[in-house]
């Protein structure tokens, strides 16, 4: 499904390349729960977008569903990110001039879902995450971690066939947290491939194979048993 090879993120200074991803060969099946491990600065969030289509200044190939990335033309790349991914950012990404509804609503908008099935999947996520009375807010309104949660509906709405998470519980009291890992577990269990970085080994424990990460290269890859 996903096959990296050989990929290289850097930095051109004035005296030397910087790396920040180094030879990453990486290969991830069609409904795997992987976890991206390692300290700040390691390369996990830049991973993470080149997988997800966000970064295409790397080297290396990159191939989806036997799709060499870099030969596809944009226009076919950014309907492949629209329709195959969802994502959870660290720093929420919400659109500031729609409320929360019309967040939650944008993907399904891409994806050209009728007007009544949106209401239908809006308000399960609405109740499923308790923001039933933020709808009409705008994000400014929001605190940090009711922004994350709307981040996280957002990014399920349309029942992406591949999540990438960025820290998706970092803003989250633990009962929150708790919730959010187990929507991404039945998500799983349904079929869905997800990708999140995170520092949390409680977190990578829901999954079924962690990735720790040093220097901008992966130096461990082991499965984990399903509790």
């Amino acid at each position: 499904m996903i096959h990296l090879n050989h990929i290289d993120k850097y930095i051109e200074s004035r005296f030397q390349r910087v790396f920040i991803l180094k030879g990453i060969d990486l290969t991830i099946q069609q409904g795997e729960f992987v976890t991206l491990m390692g300290p700040s600065g390691v390369g996990k969030s830049t991973l993470l977008n080149i997988i997800g289509l966000l970064d295409e200044d790397f080297e290396g190939d990159y191939v989806l569903d036997e799709n060499p990335i870099k030969k596809m033309k944009e226009r076919n790349r950014n309907a492949l990110h629209k329709s195959e991914f969802g994502y959870i950012f660290q720093a929420y990404h919400l659109i500031d001039e729609l409320t929360v509804y019309e967040n939650i609503e944008t993907p399904l908008l891409y994806r050209n879902v009728s007007s009544s099935e949106r209401k239908s999947i809006i308000a399960e996520l609405l109740d499923r995450f308790n923001i039933v009375a933020k709808k009409d807010l705008f994000p400014e309104q929001l605190s940090g971690g009711q922004q994350q949660l709307v981040g996280v509906a957002r990014a399920i709405a349309g029942k992406p066939r591949i999540l990438l998470a960025d820290e998706p519980t970092g803003n989250l009291h633990s009962a929150q947290a708790k919730e959010i890992m187990e929507v991404f577990q039945d998500l799983h269990r349904e079929g869905t491939t997800i990708i999140q970085a995170t520092h949390s080994r409680e977190n990578a424990d829901y999954g079924t194979r962690l990735i720790e990460m040093l220097d901008g290269k992966i130096y461990s890859d082991m499965e984990i048993l399903i509790k």
